[in-house]
């Protein structure tokens, strides 16, 4: 994988696929998906698909002085991510090279062969979400979200290419769910299903929930969930 360099509000970002990165610095940093109406200082947040950091550094540009912590699977391109968020000095971040599911264990997780150079599409569907690309399996070791939240959490944001469901339903279970003030979902519809039910979730689960077609004419959906008894925060 060849890497290329390219420049956001000074902050110089490595990346291997130039036609993804372009549609997400346009989605991130101009649409501004991942802005929500909140007050934070310094602010706790989760980013659940990391990728190469986009979403990192706009946080981090958001919110200087909060404490984040990245998840990304992808063996890939966890070294990217790592390379982006320590050549840019930026602080205060954890990052994960792991998967995140119902339980700890290993899985197969499938990651872009096309020739694409790293689509971020990594999923534990095989050819991606929507199933037209071609993948490739290699083994992950997955956990449970519950376990790294042991503080209120303000924002939770999740490109996680399938597995919304799986995860907010572990913290559930967890009794985690209610720490959580914000999410930020990109949705991925799979086998022909739609939001309804993971709406139903996080609305059974004292969240408002709003929904926003993509940008790009794809069946992805970006939803914003507050929690109602945080709302104030």
């Amino acid at each position: 994988m060849q890497t290329m360099f390219s420049k956001i509000q000074g902050y110089e970002i490595g990346y291997t696929n130039k036609e993804e990165f372009n549609i997400l610095k346009d989605e991130i940093f101009n649409k501004e998906i991942y802005n929500v109406n909140v007050t934070i200082n310094p602010g706790v947040i989760l980013d659940l698909g990391s990728h190469i950091g986009l979403s990192i550094l706009y946080f981090k540009i958001k919110y200087p002085n909060a404490k984040i912590t990245g998840f990304e699977p992808n063996s890939n391109i966890f070294p990217i991510l790592q390379e982006n968020v320590e050549c840019n000095g930026l602080g205060n971040i954890e990052l994960h090279n792991i998967a995140l599911g119902s339980k700890d264990e290993v899985r197969t997780f499938y990651i872009d062969n096309s020739g694409n150079n790293s689509f971020s599409t990594g999923s534990f569907s095989k050819d991606a979400w929507n199933g037209t690309q071609i993948s490739t399996p290699i083994s992950v070791r997955c956990e449970q979200l519950s376990k790294y939240i042991t503080e209120e959490i303000d924002i939770l944001k999740m490109d996680i290419e399938g597995a919304e469901t799986e995860v907010l339903k572990e913290l559930v279970k967890s009794q985690k769910l209610s720490f959580i003030g914000n999410i930020l979902i990109e949705y991925h519809p799979m086998n022909n299903g739609n939001a309804r039910n993971l709406l139903k979730l996080l609305n059974e689960n004292g969240f408002e929930t709003k929904m926003k077609a993509d940008d790009y004419g794809t069946s992805l959906i970006n939803i914003l969930a507050k929690n109602i008894s945080k709302k104030s925060s």
